[in-house]
């Protein structure tokens, strides 16, 4: 094995630094752009909003008819990048703290690869900091550890001679959203590197086909090696590593010696395919291809569950309905299912796993990572999908005290002389309220939104209304009032009409509007408050 250092690098990244000039940095095969405008250019905001999900069990997938519990929102939508007139694809997503990395490979017989490092400290308005494009390799997979990104790759040796075999691991030092450092490259065996993992101690890399799992320590010098034939993905957790083989299945290993713990037997599945591995509260994650997502014991392998793909679309080949990537976090299983989109569930008992539906996005679902709020969806040639879980936030108000959670119908109604008041979270589709209406917690509402005339309704907490330009609108009506306190975020129109009260309670309030707002003669907006987009003037 041999590894090499990309010398120079970190002088052009110095110089580059104190250069004005925005115009990308080439230093050989790798190109790196710290043009944040520029590179931000991609991320969009076609379809953001409030995001519904189809029903599994209703005919023909119909979106839910009831009210969910699991607001989501579609932030940005992400441009996937293009080199020298070739088009990439999003291959995975790690985040940490306010930084996501982005790695991508080019389809086919093209050596061509990227990394993209979002900022999403504003999770509403999240931009690319810096890139690096690699004109000879392709980035299979990334990993964020202690200041540094891990990368999996596979490099063109005809093009370069410095590496010793296709499959690379390759590191390089991040801080702040930028690159800091040399790119050190280290060979191992096999065509391409499929996956890696930080253990306690190393990093574990796989490689596909005459590939290896394999070992590095924190100079990526290769210790302990194993031969396992077509090995798609590896992970780390419960002081156990786990690998999967498209041939013989999972292999639970001692993290130093790879040793075998157990062997949990799958079908054979389709050459070259991605898949992933998650693992969580002692559990592990298996995407499964046709089969969907099992669920083992990482002590002996033992089967816990088998969660199918619930929706399989008759007008799509069965090839494409596949889970790809599996993600779980904060007990959200995330299955990205190719052309069937994306499932969610939880599984905080795994005795009675609660299907929440399949997300209505766009696109073949390739990938998926959720961490804490995040949730970032790879579609292929159709880039990134970024979605906030909207999650309920706690009140100390006493009007909250006490509310049981809504159950029921997605279109709400509230009428005059009627009250109704709930707490926690849900997703409503439409509303009309006549009455008086209170929600602690996380509120989403869809589609539309009406507060009638002497109607009263309050939401303290986080709320998110409509979609960007899709013709939602919120409209408070004459004599009526909306009250808000806490985080507010209205993608679809807001309309004041003459005699109607927008009131902000307490202190620090903020709300972000993005579609248009009407503010008739009469109405009135009251309460401290931040307007991030300066639309409520």
């Amino acid at each position: 094995m041999k590894k090499h250092y990309l010398l120079g690098l970190a002088f052009i990244l110095a110089l580059y630094s104190c250069n004005d000039s925005s115009d990308p940095i080439s230093d050989g095969p790798i190109i790196v752009n710290s043009d944040s405008e520029m590179l931000s250019a991609r991320v969009k905001m076609d379809n953001a909003g409030v995001i519904g999900l189809i029903d599994p069990n209703a005919p023909a997938g119909r979106i839910q008819e009831e009210a969910t519990d699991l607001p989501l929102v579609l932030v940005s939508q992400v441009d996937a990048p293009e080199f020298d007139g070739k088009k990439l694809r999003a291959t995975h997503v790690d985040i940490d703290g306010n930084y996501a990395f982005v790695s991508y490979n080019t389809e086919g017989d093209t050596y061509l690869g990227a990394v993209d490092i979002f900022d999403i400290t504003n999770i509403y308005s999240p931009v690319i900091s810096e890139q690096a494009i690699f004109t000879d390799t392709d980035i299979s997979s990334l990993e964020y550890k202690n200041g540094k990104l891990y990368l999996a790759a596979a490099v063109n040796i005809d093009e370069n001679a410095d590496v010793t075999s296709p499959a690379n691991l390759i590191t390089v030092s991040v801080s702040g959203g930028k690159f800091t450092s040399d790119f050190i490259y280290t060979s191992l065996p096999g065509f391409v590197a499929t996956d890696l993992a930080n253990t306690n101690s190393n990093t574990a890399v796989t490689s596909g086909n005459d590939g290896i799992i394999g070992l590095y320590d924190a100079s990526q010098t290769p210790g302990t090696s194993s031969e396992i034939e077509d090995l798609r993905a590896v992970a780390f957790g419960s002081d156990k590593l786990a690998v999967l083989s498209g041939t013989s299945g999972v292999h639970i290993l001692d993290p130093n010696s790879l040793s075998q713990v157990a062997n949990i037997p799958l079908t054979t599945d389709v050459a070259g395919a991605k898949r992933t591995l998650a693992i969580d509260n002692g559990n592990l994650y298996v995407s499964e291809g046709a089969n969907g997502a099992g669920i083992y014991k990482m002590t002996d392998g033992s089967l816990i569950q088998k969660l199918a793909i619930p929706i399989r679309p008759e007008d799509v080949a069965e090839g494409e309905i596949v889970t790809n990537a599996v993600s779980v976090d904060d007990n959200l299983l995330f299955m990205a299912n190719g052309a069937a989109g994306i499932s969610i569930s939880d599984v905080s008992d795994l005795a009675a796993i609660k299907q929440f539906g399949v997300l209505d996005l766009d696109g073949s679902s390739n990938f998926v990572r959720n961490e804490e709020e995040f949730v970032f969806v790879a579609t292929g040639f159709g880039g990134l999908q970024i979605l906030r879980i909207n999650k309920s936030e706690g009140s100390t108000d006493i009007s909250c005290e006490g509310l049981s959670s809504y159950s029921g119908n997605a279109n709400l109604n509230v009428n005059s002389n009627e009250t109704q008041s709930y707490s926690g979270s849900s997703v409503l589709k439409n509303v009309n309220i006549g009455g008086t209406f209170l929600f602690c917690g996380s509120l989403a509402i869809e589609q539309n939104l009406n507060v009638n005339s002497d109607g009263l309704m309050t939401v303290n907490g986080s709320f998110a209304f409509g979609q960007y330009q899709k013709n939602t609108s919120l409209t408070i009506n004459s004599q009526s009032k909306l009250q808000l306190q806490g985080s507010t975020v209205i993608y679809g129109d807001l309309r004041l009409n003459s005699g109607a009260i927008l009131e902000f309670l307490g202190e620090g309030n903020t709300i972000t509007v993005y579609g248009t707002v009407t503010i008739n003669s009469g109405a009135q907006i009251i309460g401290n408050y931040t307007d991030t987009e300066g639309k409520l003037k």
